[in-house]
């Protein structure tokens, strides 16, 4: 299977993208027309399961642009989803669709159930002044403070992001959940396709304040992975990465997701820099077991104060 496709909507819908998160488990559904592609739905599955893999914003299923320019093409378009949700694995499946999968009545009528999420986003990054002009009093100052404590420096080294990581779930007394091997195959699978920008604000003598992964492709850009240590919180050096990452973003691509906007504590952070919020969906289909644990999920989260 080749390792880019032409048919995606995002990064994260291409095949080595979804080898580096979940390496041996992911499938492809692909329906043509006179041998050429019309839709494709790429997915990961861990046995019957249909699964969302980790740090993968969005897995939506992809159709050929004509078939969006005419209101005449609706039914075809129709046909297609539901033809591609009937050609998935019969198991649970939990998938997050992305943003320009807005029609989404065939998966309830498929017995799906829906749950809209929402992102933060720019959709044009073509005037860089107009942005910062957008981000509120304490974002300005931030990063004007950051400015007089370290310099953002282009440094490819992952452990660094992950020790960040690790640092501020052990100070919330939690395991962080993803492995170090998984940072790995991530970032050296993004450095070999060139869709990725590793950025730390560090001070003079070396040490790291914050951190963040971008990845990239000619679209979107998307603020993927970001750490501060906890020491340096209120030295506002997050808010200066990440504008250094939006200004990196504006030579690549046409647009920047905040991505992670349902957690309460982020949502406040990103929505502080004047993006729009932009929603997609969420689909699951379950079994019942699997039903009776997604729905106790929120109630033990709250009991073990898990954000």
């Amino acid at each position: 299977m080749t390792e880019v496709s032409l048919y995606t909507n995002s990064i994260f819908e291409q095949p080595w993208w979804l080898e580096a998160v979940a390496p041996g488990r992911w499938k492809e559904l692909l329906i043509k027309e006179e041998g050429e592609p019309i839709a494709r739905w790429a997915y990961c599955v861990k046995g019957k399961n249909v699964f969302m893999p980790p740090q993968t914003q969005t897995l939506g299923f992809w159709l050929k642009p004509d078939l969006y320019v005419a209101d005449s093409c609706f039914n075809r378009r129709k046909k297609l989803i539901t033809e591609l949700i009937d050609l998935l694995p019969k198991g649970n499946v939990i998938l997050s669709l992305d943003s320009v999968n807005e029609y989404f009545l065939p998966f309830i009528w498929k017995g799906f159930t829906i749950n809209p999420r929402v992102s933060y986003q720019f959709n044009d990054l073509s005037d860089l002044d107009m942005i910062y002009n957008g981000f509120s009093k304490v974002v300005k100052k931030n990063i004007k403070t950051a400015r007089n404590k370290v310099s953002i420096r282009e440094v490819n080294d992952i452990t660094l992001l992950y020790g960040l990581m690790e640092k501020t779930f052990s100070l919330q007394k939690r395991r962080y959940p993803y492995s170090l091997n998984l940072f790995e195959r991530i970032y050296d699978a993004c450095k070999k396709h060139n869709a990725c920008k590793l950025l730390y604000a560090m001070d003079k003598e070396g040490k790291v304040y914050s951190g963040a992964l971008f990845v990239y492709d000619e679209r979107n850009c998307y603020y993927l992975i970001a750490g501060t240590d906890p020491r340096y919180r209120s030295s506002g050096a997050n808010s200066l990465v990440l504008w250094e990452g939006i200004q990196f973003a504006a030579t690549v691509s046409k647009k920047f997701d905040f991505e992670g906007s349902m957690i309460e504590g982020i949502e406040n952070f990103v929505r502080q820099f004047g993006a729009t919020p932009t929603i997609y969906y969420q689909v699951k289909r379950l079994k019942l077991i699997m039903f009776i644990k997604e729905m106790l999920k929120p109630a033990i989260k709250r009991m073990l104060k898990y954000k």
